[in-house]
């Protein structure tokens, strides 16, 4: 419940479409060339001003709630088809739009939103392009097109060193001369286009060419344009931009500024507004001086004029424009109250800003942050990662008034490959600055997002840091930090043992199947009845073992045995739990993997046919809730997901679950059950691996049989495409060398031999392949 801590807010501002002399409207209906959490961002707007909405899909995207949210969706085909990406088709998105009867087309953010030749077919179709015109485009959306003009026409702006080549881009053979002129380190991005995509830092002379057409190949298949400059790389900066807005009469507007200079791989992971570390007159300065880029150009619709703030002098520079909606724009909206994309459908069908009494004078309240909650893995340098998302369960523990959860994803989809890793992005507006990031971090504890590696927890670790509490962290924050924010979330939860963590996968697990069972003919026998009641050994037991992602491997194997339950319908029971006993080896003979794996076996059946388990703890547990659901993902897969409340001893704890298949209602013999817990207190999932004794043993042996990977053979990390083989069969090759490049999620990989030796690869360059497939070995 709200307190007086945090005033009650309006709704945001939506700007009413203007009317034309004739009493109509100029759009009412748009087509939105793009997809995921924009295009239902897009949606939303036009839902509250009657506009139709239009949306656009590919196979791989076919579940996407854009998709059904959508007053229609038009299907694109496959991002696999031998024309390309087809949300880079000029022609293709064009005709659609026609087809379809729209009167605008919104581009989002990526993709062509900042193609001028996409603008200007759009508006030569008799179409309204939602943005700004193409010669702004060519001008300020293009990074080395913005410097030299404002180099010609505004000097006042202030520049960092760079190069920006010819009219066609950087050459090959100015690039060392240029980076040795400029002094390393270098940046080299893509001239079109933003989000980290084609964007690489360079330190050392040797790696430039190979960065560079790094940068070039990201650069195409992201934007259509492998057009880059060369920067400057300043080390510890600010990366503040401002938000502004212009019509069609000349006029721009700023509407306060933001601070994104919590990135990973130079993409933002963490914003905030204001930008706490300015005072008024430079905050003042600052968007002043977007304001003048803006009118210069004559600059209509939504934009970002960004800029690099050097903390120890106050000095700022301009950066680069980004002609489109940004990402982060929410935050910017709840400071100031107003729907941003209702200002932009307001510019294009003609109103003049000038006219808006909401925007004679804009606020700033409050504070507001984003969190990019995206599907990689900060243990292995924020790899992408894909797959199937069990379960996704926004937090509720705060009022939906001042937090916003904007996703295309629900329980049951998957992350596909083909596109960007951001699954949600997360909003919150405070009153201020501290209560914002206590906000936030409380809301992504209590968010559940199962089943696909997410940064969650990293998150959590930045808002929470002392270095991110300091107003003056700059874009270094990440690097500098990286081992205490990379810290595992089992390390840092000291307030209830991970132990007892580990008892909610087999208690859940127990009495799901027990529930699954009263529906089924032997509904009146006992939760893990045994037919032997007086042998121990069959007393209702498990054995839990919890996967280390940074170990790669499962960690903490506890034995879990139910000592006795008052009655079959009770919620109460008394739990053993132990660490699984050790073998003792007498000599080097019984020293082999099979003969220890026995002996181990035999000594924890020994020790569950005694009265306790050695250096066992026993608990009352007490369940207070328990629910479940069944979630069904087509094709014959689904899984079982549930809210589990318990108190363990003194300690009661809350937690989310759900099962890696649906399960089956027959013994608890065979192979590991997967069980994804989050548990808000740690704020982040946990897998855990469920065995029966005897299945655990065995996973062992086979385990021990099979041998020690070999480092002679790399596996595709995730599914992807491979996009180059850099060498021959038969090559020799050294340890670091590069080798191949693979692309998963608009990202650019590379595969580096792990060993000397001759290199052997059954990959082609354009192959697709799934996670786990060789791609090349060394012998």
């Amino acid at each position: 419940m709200e307190t007086g801590a945090y005033p009650t807010r309006s709704p945001l501002w939506v700007a009413p479409l203007p009317l034309q002399e004739d009493g109509t409207r100029r759009i009412n209906s748009v087509l939105i060339a793009n997809r995921g959490e924009i295009a239902c961002r897009v949606i939303a707007t036009c839902r509250k001003l009657q506009i139709k909405s239009i949306a656009i899909y590919a196979d791989e995207d076919a579940v996407s709630r854009h998709v059904s949210e959508a007053d229609e969706a038009i299907n694109l085909g496959s991002m696999d088809n031998t024309e390309g990406n087809p949300f880079l088709n000029i022609q293709l998105l064009v005709d659609i739009a026609l087809n379809a009867g729209a009167d605008a087309i919104h581009p989002g953010y990526g993709y062509l939103s900042e193609n001028s030749r996409f603008a200007d077919a759009v508006r030569a179709a008799g179409m309204i392009f939602i943005g700004p015109s193409s010669s702004a485009i060519n001008t300020l959306g293009d990074k080395r097109e913005a410097k030299e003009y404002l180099g010609q026409h505004e000097p006042s702006v202030p520049l960092i060193p760079g190069f920006t080549g010819s009219s066609s881009g950087i050459q090959l053979e100015d690039l060392q001369v240029q980076a040795e002129r400029i002094g390393l380190p270098v940046m080299i991005k893509a001239s079109a286009g933003g989000g980290g995509k084609g964007l690489r830092i360079v330190r050392d002379m040797s790696a430039l060419e190979s960065e560079f057409n790094r940068a070039q190949s990201e650069a195409q298949r992201s934007f259509g344009l492998s057009d880059c400059i060369m920067e400057k790389y300043i080390e510890a900066g600010k990366h503040v931009e401002v938000q502004i807005m212009g019509d069609s009469h000349g006029k721009v507007i700023s509407l306060w500024e933001r601070d994104c200079s919590v990135q990973r791989r130079h993409q933002k992971v963490v914003e905030e507004s204001p930008c706490a570390w300015l005072n008024q007159s430079q905050r003042e300065a600052m968007c002043a001086e977007a304001v003048k880029i803006g009118e210069l150009l004559k600059y209509e619709g939504a934009g970002t004029v960004e800029f690099i703030l050097d903390v120890a002098t106050g000095n700022f520079y301009f950066l680069e424009v980004n002609a489109r909606l940004q990402v982060e724009h929410p935050i910017t909206e709840e400071c100031t109250g107003l729907d941003l994309v209702s200002l932009q459908l307001f510019v294009a069908s003609g109103g003049s800003l000038e006219s808006v009494p909401h925007l004679q004078t804009i606020p700033q309240n409050g504070h507001a942050i984003e969190c990019r909650l995206c599907a990689e893995d900060p243990q292995r340098d924020f790899a992408p990662q894909h797959g199937l998302v069990r379960v996704w369960a926004p937090s509720t523990i705060e009022s939906r008034e001042n937090v916003r959860f904007e996703t295309a994803i629900e329980s049951g989809a998957r992350v596909s490959i083909y596109f960007d890793s951001m699954i949600a992005k997360i909003v919150v507006w405070a009153p201020t600055r501290s209560m914002a990031i206590q906000r936030m971090a409380r809301i992504l504890a209590d968010t559940v997002c199962m089943g696909v590696s997410t940064n969650q927890h990293f998150l959590q670790a930045c808002l929470l840091h002392e270095g991110f509490r300091r107003v003056d962290y700059t874009t270094s924050f990440i690097p500098t930090n990286l081992e205490s924010l990379l810290k595992s979330p089992t390390s840092v939860n000291g307030q209830i043992p991970m132990d007892l963590y580990s008892i909610i996968p087999s208690l859940f697990l127990r009495k799901l199947r027990d529930e699954h069972k009263s529906r089924s003919t032997f509904r009146n026998v006992r939760l893990g009845f045994r037919n032997q009641r007086f042998d121990k050994i069959n007393t209702p037991c498990d054995v839990v073992t919890r996967f280390d992602a940074v170990k790669g491997t499962t960690v903490d194997a506890r034995v879990s045995r139910l000592l006795f339950s008052s009655k079959a319908t009770s919620n109460e029971f008394i739990v053993e739990t132990a660490p699984i006993p050790s073998a003792d080896v007498d000599s080097e003979e019984d020293a082999n993997g099979a003969a220890v794996v026995t002996k181990a076996y035999n000594a924890l059946s020994a020790s569950l046919r005694a009265e306790t388990l050695p250096n066992s703890e026993t608990f009352s547990i007490k369940i207070h809730s328990f629910q479940t659901r069944r979630l069904d993902f087509g094709n014959g897969s689904g899984c079982e997901m549930g809210r589990i409340e318990v108190t363990i001893g003194r300690n009661k704890i809350l937690g989310f679950v759900a099962t890696g298949n649906h399960i089956s209602n027959e013994s608890d013999t065979g192979d590991f059950t997967r069980i994804f817990c989050h548990f808000p207190a740690i704020g982040t999932p946990l897998e855990y691996h469920c065995y029966s004794v005897l299945s655990y043993y065995e996973s062992q042996r086979v385990a021990i049989a099979g041998g020690p990977a070999s480092t002679g053979s790399i596996n595709a990390p995730m599914p992807c495409k491979v996009l180059q083989v850099l060498k021959k069969a038969g090559d020799e090759v050294k340890t670091g060398e590069i080798v191949m490049i693979i692309e998963s999620m608009k990202m650019e990989i590379t595969i580096a031999a792990s060993k000397d030796g001759k290199f052997e690869s059954n990959v082609k360059e354009g192959e697709a392949v799934n996670e786990g497939v060789r791609l090349c070995s060394f012998n």
